[in-house]
């Protein structure tokens, strides 16, 4: 019954990271806590997302701007073993506490759009939103909102941000996650549920794309590409290039007629 109940939740989060781009950890984090030990919810968390993560880094990395994410993710794994210390040391019912109110308040603040009153491309903002990230990254697997508020609110094309952003999650994710395992929190049922919920986080977050996805590219999802000698050819739209042109649309671009 514990299997069935971790891959339902982890399906639920990996749908949500499909279908917004982000909060997973968000969906599983509370529940996770309700069924494990923080700490084993804090590395199944972190092995599920540096799994999916560093799948998709390579495809993500040309597209990310550096001078964000660069900055960020030194502030957030430097800091990432202050939340490691305070979730291996704090009663386990009080960070189940205090995760729950953070996932709360970092679901209004992501639905009201709030917005920090200074730049993430600042250094000393960046440094900031960083090290509060890889604090929350330690303790419980939350680290996400600080970032995506911050990049939500800079004028950048779509798909840099969502590319900055995985990349940001995937480096400091397991960063958080080889510190883990250094001080001995990351159990042997730990890995089992973190690497066998992995499929089950990667198809969701497939659903999540299909749900959002214009019906067109849903149907049809192929794309007319000119070949190495001029020849056009169809070929299948990948899930990060369907996100993309997601994303597009939903600012106002329109493909042209073909």
């Amino acid at each position: 019954m514990l299997w069935l109940e971790f891959a339902a939740v982890t399906l639920l989060a990996g749908v949500v990271l499909g279908f917004t781009g982000f909060g997973g950890a968000l969906v599983m984090a509370p529940v996770f806590m309700t069924l494990v030990d923080p700490l084993t919810a804090t590395s199944i968390i972190l092995i599920v997302n540096a799994v999916v993560g560093l799948a998709n880094l390579r495809q993500v990395g040309a597209e990310t701007d550096w001078s964000i994410a660069k900055p960020l993710a030194i502030a957030a794994c430097l800091t990432s073993p202050i939340g490691v210390w305070l979730v291996s040391s704090i009663d386990g019912d009080l960070v189940r506490r205090i995760v729950a109110v953070i996932v709360l308040v970092a679901s209004v603040g992501l639905a009201l759009r709030w917005k920090f009153p200074f730049s993430i491309r600042k250094p000393i903002s960046n440094a900031v939103l960083g090290a509060a990230s890889g604090s929350l990254f330690g303790f419980g697997g939350v680290g996400g909102p600080p970032v995506i508020i911050g990049m939500l609110a800079e004028e950048i094309p779509p798909r840099v941000t969502r590319a900055t952003l995985l990349t940001f999650f995937a480096i400091v994710q397991t960063c958080t996650l080889a510190l883990l395992t250094l001080v001995g929190g990351v159990t042997a049922s730990g890995v089992l549920y973190g690497i066998a919920m992995a499929p089950a986080y990667y198809l969701g977050s497939a659903i999540g794309l299909r749900l959002l996805t214009p019906e067109a590219c849903v149907d049809i999802p192929l794309r007319l590409d000119r070949g190495t000698r001029g020849n056009r050819r169809l070929r299948t739209i990948s899930p990060l290039e369907i996100n993309d042109l997601r994303g597009a649309m939903l600012d106002g671009w329109v493909p042209p007629r073909v």
